[in-house]
């Protein structure tokens, strides 16, 4: 159960390196996404609020006629091991400032 708070849906294309993870968490946590009570814009860390991190490879894919096809996405053991290194670099982070921050996967990917 969470509070208020954000869905991160998160997604990791080929070519994709843990060195690009200590930019993601400081744009996410410090980019501002959230309405606060004030009306006006806030970041994560700004807020009182919950964070819940979740995989999600279906926001790589692209259309092709009827179907989807996800050849841009990184292998999903690959994805998984980012997933979870992101998370905990975020939790490190987020610790500091005081936001609850859940993760989990997808079910089976079907609809």
């Amino acid at each position: 159960q969470m509070d208020r708070g954000t869905v991160l849906y998160i997604c990791f294309f080929k070519g994709a390196t843990d060195d690009i993870l200590p930019k993601m968490v400081s744009t996410l946590l410090n980019l501002r996404l959230c309405e606060a009570d004030s009306g006006k814009l806030s970041s994560l860390l700004e807020l009182p609020g919950s964070l819940l991190i979740v995989p999600q490879a279906t926001l790589g894919g692209k259309a092709k006629g009827r179907a989807m096809q996800y050849h841009t996405n990184i292998s999903k053991e690959d994805g998984l091991r980012l997933h979870s290194a992101f998370v905990s670099l975020r939790e490190q982070e987020v610790a500091k400032a005081g936001p609850t921050v859940r993760h989990g996967t997808t079910a089976t990917g079907r609809c």
